[in-house]
């Protein structure tokens, strides 16, 4: 497959292509005129050539010397041979310009650019959905990006996000190569469960330092892809249906990050108006609720660790909380909207 900017030609070597033959064409109009001239009527050869200039470029200066009827004659062949140089080399030149393949082996010169100067950035394998919320959430958090998608139609989405495009396949050596994965923190594989094990097999190879993150549609998977040298392994649609399932069953519940390898999970927590949690500082909330390890408090905006939230519990205030599905559960019911009244 071919790789941008690195197979691609330059844009002064495309520029070349264009108009060698336009050139080569005049050189050769210019050679054969010449010798007309001097055969015909005798002339010098510097006279002769520069009439075969100005005769085949068709500046139209007129004739420098005085010339004889198969002079003349020749001369018509000579304007005829330069209108065809003419026609030629505009038709060349509107190709290269229509094409647009001058414009692109600008852009590809630019993109290899920006990635020789990316360090320690995130390459995402992959320009899905998965690995655009992988992109959008690197360049959230202030890491340069860059994605490596074999669709070029994507390209225009990729830069859109701010992120770097590098169209080729990430399986290959030579495009994580020039990718920068020795230079990178981090790559995401976000592809199916077979190519995702061939990138992080030749990432590893190439980068034994490098966090590989590779998500996995089929669990039986995982093992395999550690073995091929992913660090972690996100099971995408398990954490999705254990996030809809914890949603469904408690209102309360805004989102949950399952903990892998672990029955343990992540969850954001609303506290519910007129709930047995309401008015009860976090240290009494975890007395109540064993096994659940309150992390922090979303309260005004603002994110504040469990210490230093010493007051009271208020409706619509939400809680991250770590354990099991039991404990987090168990807590939910203490967070659930008028558990008060209930109880």
């Amino acid at each position: 497959m071919e790789l941008d900017g690195h197979v691609a030609a330059g844009p002064l070597r495309l520029i070349w292509q264009g108009v060698r033959g336009p050139l080569a064409a005049a050189v050769a109009a210019v050679a054969v005129a010449s010798p007309g001239y001097v055969l015909i009527d005798g002339w010098g050869w510097f006279d002769a050539a520069y009439m075969a200039v100005i005769t085949v470029f068709t500046v139209g200066y007129g004739e420098i010397d005085e010339l004889s009827r198969w002079g003349r004659t020749w001369t018509m062949g000579v304007i005829l041979a330069g209108f065809t140089v003419f026609v030629y080399s505009a038709a060349s030149i509107t190709a290269l310009i229509v094409t647009g393949d001058v414009k692109a082996a600008i852009r590809n010169r630019r993109r290899a650019q920006m990635r020789e100067h990316l360090s320690d950035h995130v390459i995402v394998a992959g320009f899905g959905r998965v690995g655009r919320a992988a992109a959008e959430a690197a360049l959230r958090g202030g890491s340069a990006c860059e994605v490596i998608d074999t669709d070029a139609s994507r390209e225009d989405a990729v830069l859109a996000l701010g992120a770097v495009f590098l169209l080729g396949d990430a399986r290959d050596a030579t495009v994580l190569r020039h990718a920068g994965v020795a230079r990178a923190a981090a790559l995401i594989s976000s592809l199916d469960d077979p190519s995702n094990a061939v990138v992080a097999l030749t990432a590893r190879s190439m980068a034994p330092d490098l966090r590989i993150v590779s998500r996995v549609t089929d669990v039986s998977w995982r093992n395999r892809l550690l073995r091929a040298g992913a660090s972690e392994v996100v099971p995408v649609y398990e954490s999705v249906g254990t996030n809809l399932t914890a949603i469904a069953l408690d209102a309360e519940v805004h989102s949950v990050v399952p903990i892998a390898g672990t029955d343990m999970r992540v969850e954001e927590v609303e506290v519910g108006a007129n709930s047995q949690a309401e008015g009860l500082d976090l240290r009494r909330l975890m007395q109540a609720a064993q096994g659940v390890h309150i992390l922090g408090l979303r309260r005004d905006g603002e994110i504040r660790r469990w210490h230093e939230a010493d007051e009271p519990l208020r409706a619509d205030e939400v809680l991250v909380a770590m354990g099991s599905a039991k404990a987090l559960g168990e807590l939910n019911a203490l967070l659930r909207r008028d558990s008060r009244v209930e109880s």
